[in-house]
C-alpha cells in the first residue's frame, strides 16, 4: 500500500508538470504573479509604486504574445526588488533587481534595471519602454523555453521576439543591463542541444502516455545521450543543470516506467543536486 501510494504522488506531480504542455485548441496565456519590494525607499517614493504590481499583472494578461493555439497556461513570476530611487523634478527613476522563473526549470537574475515611473503612468505594448520593455523581453524568454519543449527549436520566434526588443533598446536611453540580457539570449538561443534535448525528453514523455513505447524507449535514450554530451563538455552547464534540476522528477519519472535502472545512475551521477530523487525511483 505504502509504494502504491508513493507512486501515485509521483504520478500526480508528473501529472502537474504536463499540463503545462501543449494542448491545441486554444490560445496560450502567460499567467503572471508579480511582487515588488521596496522596503528600501522612503515612504513617499514607495508610495509611488503602490499600484505597479497590479499594473504589470494587466499589462500582461491583456496581451497577447503568441498567435499560436497551444491552449496551455505558463506560469510567469517576476520578483521585483528596489535597490533605490532618484528624483529630478517630477520624474523618478527607480533601480531594481529582478528575478524571473517559470516556477520550474527556467530561472533568471537580473540585476540592472533601471526605469522611470510614475503613479498612474500608463503602460503601453509595441512601444519602447524601459519598464515593459524589459518585461516583455523576459515573458519572450520564459515562453521560448516552454515552447522549445513542443518542437524542434520551436521556441526560435520568440527568442527573436526578444532579439527586436534588445535590438531597440541599444538606441534607448536607459540602456543598463542590456549587455547582460543579450549575452543571456544568446546563451539560451544557440544552445540547440539543450533546446533538442527539451523537446527530445517530453516527445519521449509523450510516446510514453500514448503507450508508444518502443518509441519511448528511443526517445529517451537520445534525451539521455544529450545530457551525457553536454555535460560532458562542460559539466556545471547552468542552463542545462537548471532544465535538469526543474525536471528531475519527471526524468526519474520516465526512466522508471521504462525500466531504465542505468539512465537513474547516470543522472544521479552527473546531476548530483537531485541524486536522492534518482536513487528513490530505483529502489
Amino acid at each position: 500500500m505504502y509504494l502504491q501510494t508513493m507512486d501515485s504522488m509521483k504520478q500526480l506531480i508528473v501529472l502537474f508538470t504536463v499540463l503545462l504542455l501543449p494542448i491545441f485548441g486554444s490560445g496560450q496565456v502567460l499567467d503572471p504573479d508579480i511582487s515588488i519590494n521596496a522596503e528600501r525607499l522612503e515612504p513617499t517614493q514607495q508610495s509611488i509604486l503602490q499600484n505597479l504590481e497590479t499594473d504589470l499583472e494587466e499589462y500582461i494578461t491583456s496581451y497577447d504574445y503568441t498567435e499560436d493555439t497551444y491552449g496551455t497556461v505558463v506560469p510567469f513570476i517576476l520578483q521585483i526588488y528596489i535597490q533605490q530611487a532618484s528624483e529630478s523634478g517630477s520624474d523618478v527613476t527607480f533601480t531594481a533587481q529582478l528575478m524571473i522563473t517559470n516556477g520550474g526549470d527556467q530561472r533568471y537574475f537580473d540585476k540592472g534595471w533601471e526605469f522611470p515611473y510614475n503613479t498612474g503612468q500608463v503602460l503601453q505594448h509595441e512601444v519602447y519602454s524601459p519598464l515593459t520593455s524589459v518585461v516583455d523581453f523576459y515573458a519572450y524568454l520564459v515562453l521560448a523555453g516552454e515552447v522549445d519543449t513542443y518542437g524542434k527549436l520551436a521556441g526560435t520566434q520568440y527568442y527573436n521576439a526578444a532579439s527586436e526588443i534588445a535590438n531597440q533598446a541599444r538606441t534607448s536611453g536607459y540602456n543598463k543591463g542590456w549587455r547582460d540580457r543579450i549575452t543571456r539570449l544568446d546563451d539560451l538561443k544557440n544552445h540547440r542541444d539543450l533546446r533538442m534535448l527539451k523537446y527530445t525528453f517530453f516527445d519521449a514523455y509523450w510516446d510514453y502516455q500514448e503507450s508508444k513505447i518502443k518509441d519511448a524507449k528511443i526517445g529517451f535514450n537520445d534525451a539521455i545521450r544529450l545530457v551525457q554530451e553536454i555535460l560532458g563538455k562542460n559539466l556545471q552547464d547552468k542552463y542545462t543543470k537548471m532544465f535538469l534540476n526543474g525536471q528531475a522528477e519527471n526524468f526519474a519519472w520516465l526512466a522508471a516506467k521504462l525500466e531504465d535502472a542505468e539512465a537513474l545512475r547516470t543522472l544521479a551521477e552527473l546531476n548530483p543536486k537531485n541524486k536522492e530523487t534518482y536513487n528513490s525511483y530505483l529502489q
